[in-house]
């Protein structure tokens, strides 16, 4: 057991290599294993995404600063994430999630052990198509 504090947690820029704009990580709970959970929290700058990506487990999202956009394969347009806001992610579909242009995000995610396949970028219309949205 362990109450691990926010402050003490350092931060650091995202691979740019899955995530378009500035996207800062704080990892709260490290797997030991590739059964083990993961959880960090993830703070992107007005315009900030991930990549499309795909995971092997179970993942919640969680808003806890500012409105994110989420999609998933197949949904037409873009939804909005709020503060307070959960957003349970299947395994295997893809995914991405991010700011608005308009204003920071960051949320929780909890992954319920495996990897992450990263896609490709998120198309500048597939992420605008979101915006009219919000």
């Amino acid at each position: 057991m362990r109450v691990l504090r926010d402050r003490l947690l350092p931060a650091g820029l995202a691979d740019s290599a899955m995530f378009t704009g500035r996207v800062w990580r704080t990892d709260y709970l490290e797997p030991a294993d590739e059964h083990s959970m993961a959880g960090l929290r993830m703070s992107y700058e007005p315009g900030a995404r991930s990549h499309w990506h795909v995971h092997e487990q179970e993942q919640v999202i969680v808003g806890v600063f500012g409105t994110g956009l989420v999609a998933w394969e197949g949904l037409e347009t873009p939804e909005l994430l709020g503060v307070g806001d959960w957003w349970h992610v299947t395994p295997d579909v893809p995914h991405w999630h991010g700011a608005t242009p308009h204003g920071p995000f960051a949320h929780l995610a909890v992954t319920a052990g495996g990897g992450t396949q990263w896609l490709g970028e998120v198309e500048e219309a597939d992420y605008l198509a979101g915006i009219a949205r919000g």
